[in-house]
Formats: C-alpha cells, sequence, structure tokens
C-alpha cells in the first residue's frame, strides 16, 4: 500500500518527512516529487500494511500542519503491487 502526501513545502527532504512521520515499522520507503508545481510537493510513502492500516495512517497524516502547510493524505495501491 502506499499513501500520497500532498502540499509539502519546497526544499522537504526524505529526513524531515520521517521526523514529522515518526519512527514505524510500517515505513518502507518515501519518494518525493516536486514535477509540475515545485511549490506544491508530493511524497508517496510506500508501507507495509493493508488497506486498512494504510487509510488510518493517511487520515491521522490528512489535516496536519507541516511547516505552516496543511497537508492533503490518501491511501492508494498501484496496479502492480
Amino acid at each position: 500500500m502506499n499513501i500520497r502526501i500532498q502540499n509539502l513545502p519546497p526544499g522537504v527532504t526524505v529526513e524531515e518527512l520521517n521526523e514529522f512521520l515518526g519512527q514505524s515499522d510500517d515505513i518502507e520507503h518515501i519518494e518525493l516529487n516536486d514535477e509540475g508545481n515545485a511549490d506544491n510537493v508530493i511524497a508517496v510513502v510506500k508501507v507495509n500494511t493493508g488497506h486498512t492500516g494504510a487509510t488510518a495512517m493517511a487520515e491521522f497524516i490528512d489535516g496536519k500542519f507541516f511547516r505552516e502547510r496543511r497537508l492533503s493524505a490518501q491511501a492508494f495501491t498501484l496496479i502492480n503491487e
């Protein structure tokens, strides 16, 4: 499963996002992308959990603030997973 986090600020690092999300054995990988809009970085967080767990994690993140920006988060599955 994956979690898409939107509205991250420019210059955010994987390390900062890891610290924000907290220690979790469920987080496998974080990828950052700012293509198309450098002011709105998107993170895809690959998690080692099922749909219910990923949805709960996304709901916990959704609406939280990171560097004065309100984040949006949704759980999703890639077709090739």
